[in-house]
């Protein structure tokens, strides 16, 4: 029993010792590390930037530098309060230098009482680590643009269009830094296909936003797609051909001496198209140049309501007379 209990004493006093021995090397260690802290130093910090006082009517055309480092000396308390701050100075740009269209720049050394005066007292301003700050500057502008459709529309077999799509808007007012609205001439419309179509199309799609234009705005940003379909019929005619390029007083005979003119129409503009409507041409020097027995009818008019036109034949046989 003595024995038990001489044992658990020393066990006791083990433990009392080397917990003494912790405490000790804790202060020591706060000691050392106040110590530390209270010497002065010489760093770099990073402080977040506001700008103020752009020149009269100008707005940045893309976004700034948002930080600037700046070499400062101060003692290990303060800096470590500078590192848990929010760090934030003001630079006024009344005074930036022009060196191009939108190009501009400020040397910081012009500013350095503003920031001095701003950091806190205990913190000493050495030197700016990148001494100048380059922007580009310039006016609002607004500017319309048309929009590029990018459809794939696949219709049922007897179906198509029987007028042309319309977007609504087919165009849009741009407005922001005149730098990047003079990059923009036109903008597109989202990636819409749809097959098997035979009835019409009313759908909303929204415009694609181009890349590196972080700062326009745009009145609208969905477009209307608005296309008319119809069922479809074939009709064909007739149509004399013209030659064009025959050597004066030369005599030629062609079989045939017309084309049939094959193409789709909608049924409500069946009764609108007529043999009147199309042009075909023969171009005799081609078929001279090629030296090709035969001529080539080409359609150079034809309506607008007819779509998939085929000519038959697509060869002319002729005959020069001597």
């Amino acid at each position: 029993m003595k024995k038990g209990i001489s044992k658990l004493f020393f066990k006791n006093k083990s433990k009392k010792k080397k917990h003494i021995l912790l405490v000790f090397l804790l202060c020591s260690t706060l000691f050392w590390f106040l110590t530390k802290l209270s010497k002065e130093y010489e760093t770099t910090v990073v402080y977040n930037v506001n700008y103020e006082d752009l020149p009269s009517l100008k707005l940045f055309q893309n976004s700034p530098e948002n930080k600037v480092e700046i070499y400062v000396k101060a003692s290990g308390f303060n800096l470590l309060s500078e590192q848990f701050k929010t760090k934030k100075i003001n630079i006024g740009l009344r005074n930036v230098v022009s060196k191009g269209k939108y190009e501009y720049y400020l040397l910081l050394k012009s500013k350095e009482n503003q920031i001095r005066n701003q950091l806190d007292n205990s913190v000493k301003l050495i030197r700016f680590v990148k001494d100048t700050l380059f922007f580009e500057l310039g006016f609002n502008k607004h500017k319309k643009v048309p929009v590029i459709p990018n459809l794939d529309f696949r219709f049922k077999l007897g179906y198509n269009l029987s007028n042309k799509v319309f977007l609504i808007p087919d165009s849009i007012e741009i407005s922001g830094p005149e730098a990047q609205v003079d990059k923009i001439n036109s903008i597109a419309s989202s990636f819409l296909m749809l097959e098997d179509i035979l009835e019409d199309v009313l759908i909303e799609i929204p415009i694609v936003k181009p890349e590196g234009v972080d700062k326009l705005n745009f009145d609208v940003e969905n477009i209307t797609v608005v296309a008319e379909v119809e069922k479809f019929t074939e009709n064909s005619f007739s149509v004399p051909f013209d030659i064009i390029g025959l050597p004066k007083g030369t005599m030629i005979t062609t079989y045939p001496n017309s084309v049939k003119v094959v193409f789709q129409v909608g049924i409500s503009n069946y009764k609108k198209i007529s043999a009147n409507d199309f042009k075909v041409v023969c171009t005799y020097q081609k078929s001279e140049i090629e030296d090709a027995n035969f001529l080539i009818p080409k359609l150079v008019i034809k309506p607008s309501l007819v779509s998939s036109i085929k000519i038959i034949p697509n060869r002319i046989e002729y005959l020069i007379q001597k």
